[in-house]
């Protein structure tokens, strides 16, 4: 067996048209196709680099949860971006909660942000230092 890549990442969210509205304006991913099921729809975003971003849509039915970043599971999702700082102040200037600001991490030789989406899934912006 030989893995390729990521064909995609799923999130469940509980407002679909918030969560559309910041992955696709505020991130700038294109929206690709949406899929209705009974009960569910699946909106895809392409991840600009390869690879999807599949929403689970449950028509607000699901129940959003809490959790610890020491838990178990995803932590969160991390993006490249060539300039964190320019990211933050967009993020910033479009009301996105930061959970940590830019900052230098010499140990990872990279400089990230991390932020939350509407559903508080924590995502990170970041670059290699120089």
């Amino acid at each position: 067996m030989k893995v390729k890549g990521i064909d995609h990442v799923s999130l469940n969210v509980k407002d679909i048209k918030a969560s559309a509205e910041f992955y696709g304006k505020v991130l700038g991913f294109r929206q690709l196709q949406t899929v209705p099921f009974e009960g569910f729809s699946l909106v895809y975003f392409e991840i600009p680099g390869g690879g999807r971003l599949e929403l689970f849509d449950y028509g607000g039915k699901n129940p959003k949860t809490g959790r610890d970043e020491t838990e178990a599971g995803l932590r969160h999702l991390a993006f490249a971006v060539d300039d964190v700082d320019e990211a933050e102040r967009r993020l910033r200037a479009q009301g996105v909660k930061i959970t940590l600001p830019a900052t230098d991490l010499p140990s990872l030789n990279s400089r990230a942000i991390l932020f939350l989406d509407p559903d508080g899934v924590t995502l990170e912006f970041c670059q290699k230092m120089k």
